[in-house]
């Protein structure tokens, strides 16, 4: 056996290459790939890894690249360790490929007063707090040190180092043989976490308490709520504690072109906060910036339209008949008016009767009024008589028409669909710009019209626009059935609503985070364990109870079981058989005005022939 103190630097560096060989072999067979960082190739360490996917990145180029082919974990060299550490958020917010779960071993080479050099300003590095799984493999007379940061807790306990093991060169064994990578997120011993939220009915309400797990603006503070009270149970299950984030003015807030931003989106990306959660969905436009957790639950967008109005008194005389009915009675007038005049022409008694005198009293015939027309010979009395018919028909139908919405008034049509809404130009109001970014940059030419209706408004101008009335107001349809509806509806105003029977979009509700905090998986597993157990809709029903209005409920529920009395417009189908009667009254009026004709020229003839 050689002595430690006689190994050359060369079984070193070869011992230590072996090491980070186990490591990989043992820890990383599943890894989609390894990310090998290295700065000096003239120093690197020759690791003899063949059957795992590594993807070697010489800094400073190449490294989102790398980290796009779907590194999660990273071995990286001492002579690389600082830029790595440095550029960690920046590189990986530059990149596509998320993975909450990383690992990074570093191996050092460095021995004596510049090892402990490295350690300090390694231990110090604030990017350590997005690093659980981490692994120095330290080079030490006759052995090699495994060390992790404590994680666990806040600083400077977080950062401490822990000894996890040691391999001795000598004995060519593991001493203690404990796990590299020890579960660090299960118990975070009071780790502050800090997330962004406001109040919102029923995502997000916070309390004051003394004994609460969220501190804001150095109180302590409990939260209810389908989300406030699932980032409670994750911190009664992890052990920690929330740092709330509030931006009352901006809410939501939003991500600017230039990659800034204000809300509770421009905390998380400037990464104020770690973690951002309520009533948020998947928007396209915000993927580029931030994580996604798993779906927490289904929620869709309609509107509250303002309800039908009567229809104008005075445009019941004209709504009685569809515009096709007014306009095939002013043709039948036209018509018989011209085949009266015709078919008279050679009447002495109706020579000073002009076509204009002949038009009134067919109109009159049609107004039930009496007339005055000559009926002189078969073609006109055929002519005539039909023309009553068809008038006592019509008239007395429009008559009935009359009486009936005279009984029933009719309302305005009602707004259940997209399209109608669109048709109906009514602005869609709410006091967000989030409410549309599911659809906005949408080719579909619905979504670019309600983009075009769509107006932000003030909580303080809120309030007077629903209590006009006159436009169509964005409500949330939960999952369980219930409605997220502003807080300016009252059980006086919601009476002027009426809800949609299509919806707008749906999407799915997602939490936020930053692309390297390491306690998104367990977040996605602690919703997926709510979700099946229903606990998302149980919570729903207690928070309706609790802080919504019962009756806006009620009001909006059954908003649409009453339906309005609609005006039906006659249509020409239903005055086909009176149609008939005109027509078959005018074809034999001009067979009538055709024997006529044909008689009277035959005897004129034949007188004219007796008299030569």
């Amino acid at each position: 056996m050689i002595p430690s103190s006689e190994i050359s630097s060369e079984s070193l560096a070869a011992t230590q290459a072996n090491l980070i060989s186990y490591i990989a072999m043992t820890y990383f067979v599943g890894a989609y790939t390894i990310c090998r960082v290295i700065n000096r190739t003239e120093i690197t360490i020759n690791v003899p890894i063949n059957e795992l996917p590594i993807a070697v990145v010489q800094l400073p180029n190449g490294m989102v690249e790398a980290i796009n082919l779907g590194c999660s974990v990273f071995l990286i060299e001492e002579d690389a360790v600082f830029w790595f550490l440095d550029a960690f958020v920046k590189i990986h917010d530059a990149a596509r490929f998320r993975c909450s779960m990383k690992y990074f071993v570093v191996t050092l080479q460095s021995t004596g007063r510049d090892q402990l050099d490295v350690l300090d300003r390694v231990q110090t590095h604030p990017v350590l707090e997005n690093m659980p799984n981490f692994l120095l493999v330290v080079p030490k007379v006759g052995k090699f040190e495994f060390i992790t940061n404590r994680f666990v807790g806040n600083s400077p306990m977080s950062c401490e180092y822990i000894l996890l093991d040691e391999y001795s060169i000598e004995s060519d064994s593991f001493v203690y043989g404990e796990n590299l990578f020890p579960d660090k997120l299960s118990d975070l011993m009071g780790k502050t976490i800090r997330v962004a939220s406001f109040y919102l009915i029923p995502w997000f309400m916070m309390h004051k308490a003394d004994d609460g797990l969220i501190t804001y603006q150095n109180q302590s503070y409990t939260a209810d709520g389908s989300d406030g009270y699932f980032i409670i149970l994750f911190c009664l299950r992890h052990n920690c504690t929330w740092e709330l984030h509030v931006d009352e003015k901006n809410l939501y807030g939003q991500v600017f072109e230039n990659g800034s931003g204000n809300g509770l989106f421009g905390a998380l990306l400037d990464r104020s906060v770690d973690f951002a959660v309520g009533g948020v969905g998947s928007y396209s436009k915000l993927f580029p910036y931030f994580s996604i957790s798993k779906p927490l639950r289904r929620a869709a967008v309609t509107c509250l339209a303002a309800k039908p109005k009567l229809v104008p008194y005075w445009k019941f005389i004209f709504i009685v008949f569809s515009p096709s009915i007014w306009k095939m009675l002013m043709i039948t007038s036209i018509t018989l008016a011209s085949c009266l005049f015709i078919a008279n022409g050679k009447s002495s008694k109706s020579r000073d009767k002009d076509y204009l005198w002949i038009f009134v009293n067919v109109l009159k015939s049609l107004l039930l009024y009496s007339t005055d027309l000559n009926r002189s010979n078969a073609s006109s009395v055929i002519l005539i008589t039909s023309l009553l018919i068809f008038s006592l028909i019509v008239g007395n139908v429009y008559i009935g028409q009359i009486h009936s919405i005279l009984t029933l008034p009719p309302y305005q049509p009602s707004i259940n669909t997209v399209q109608e809404l669109i048709t109906s130009g009514l602005q869609l109001i709410e006091r967000h710009p989030i409410w549309m970014f599911a659809i906005d940059g949408s080719s579909n030419p619905k979504d670019q019209k309600l983009m075009e209706q769509f107006r932000v408004t003030t909580p303080e101008h809120m309030t007077e626009i629903v209590n006009n009335g006159d436009e169509a107001i964005l409500i949330v349809l939960l999952e369980s059935g219930h409605t997220m509806v502003s807080d300016a509806f009252s059980t006086q105003n919601i009476k002027h609503y009426r809800i949609m029977s299509e919806q707008l979009y749906f999407e799915y509700e997602i939490a936020y985070a930053t692309k390297t905090w390491p306690l998104l998986d367990r977040i996605d597993q602690l919703s997926m364990w709510a979700r099946d157990a229903c606990l998302f809709q149980y919570l729903e029903q207690i928070m309706v109870d609790r802080y919504m209005n019962y009756w806006v409920q009620v009001a909006i529920e059954h908003s649409r079981e009453m339906p309005h009395v609609q005006l039906k417009n006659m249509v020409v189908e239903e005055i086909s058989g009176a149609l008939m009667i005109l027509v078959v009254g005018l074809t034999g009026s001009t067979l009538a005005f055709l024997l006529e004709n044909v008689v009277c020229y035959s005897f004129r003839y034949v007188k004219q022939v007796l008299m030569k």
